[in-house]
């Protein structure tokens, strides 16, 4: 996993190109329409690395903390937060403890984490304990049996340096299985494959076709939402 501290400068430069860029719009669209962001909560993005979505929940002006195990991805998310003007707090540490105190967040949030988590149960279990009463913690999985899931195990098998090496993708039903009770609700989407992408409104257009008939299998991401009892 010190992997991910090797490519911490070049880490957001994927969400730069054409296909990346869909990408990330089409994963935040997804996970923000979960999350209903209120101003002045507070949140906790878990596994931040670079901060994207640490400053993604600051600009609907939440107070937002965000935690990682890697250093040099920390200090990449404390730069673009002083760029961007945001007081966000950034905390070395690890998702499976979090150093915080039972219900006192209103918002956790994470993406593309849980796939790397050693006890990704203990993870859910954490974030849900740190939930206050009626909070939301939301959670994006790369699909397991879809074509983007495919493709990421496949660069594990074959590259040994790869960070997807020691990786574990989520069906929906495994999903479910990771807290005490299932999610309250899921979003789907990415459901063309890298090979399909031509441009950003092509792209679209056709996820949006997809989206009303293909299989919930073949979405490429899955965004779920707990509440906190």
């Amino acid at each position: 996993m010190a992997l991910f501290d090797k490519s911490a400068e070049t880490y957001d430069e994927w969400c730069q190109t054409p296909l990346g860029h869909f990408v990330d719009q089409l994963e935040k669209d997804l996970l923000i329409k979960l999350a209903h962001p209120k101003s002045s909560e507070l949140a906790l993005d878990l596994g931040c690395g670079t901060g994207i979505y640490s400053l993604e929940l600051a600009k609907y002006g939440l107070d937002v903390i965000g935690i990682d195990l890697y250093s040099k991805m920390l200090i990449q998310a404390r730069n673009k937060a002083s760029q961007a003007k945001y007081e966000i707090t950034f905390l070395e540490g690890d998702f499976h403890h979090l150093p915080f105190e039972d219900e006192c967040f209103d918002l956790v949030f994470t993406n593309i984490t849980m796939e790397f988590a050693t006890e990704p149960k203990l993870v859910v279990s954490e974030a849900m304990r740190v939930l206050k009463k009626g909070g939301r913690f939301i959670a994006g999985f790369i699909g397991k049996n879809s074509p983007w899931g495919k493709m990421y195990q496949q660069k594990g098998r074959n590259d040994e340096n790869s960070v997807f090496r020691n990786a574990c993708f989520f069906t929906t039903e495994e999903i479910k299985s990771l807290y005490s009770y299932e999610p309250k609700s899921f979003q789907y989407g990415l459901y063309l494959s890298a090979e399909e992408f031509t441009t950003y409104d092509e792209a679209l257009k056709l996820e949006m076709d997809r989206r009303n008939s293909y299989p919930i299998e073949e979405a490429g991401f899955i965004a779920a939402k707990w509440m906190k009892d």
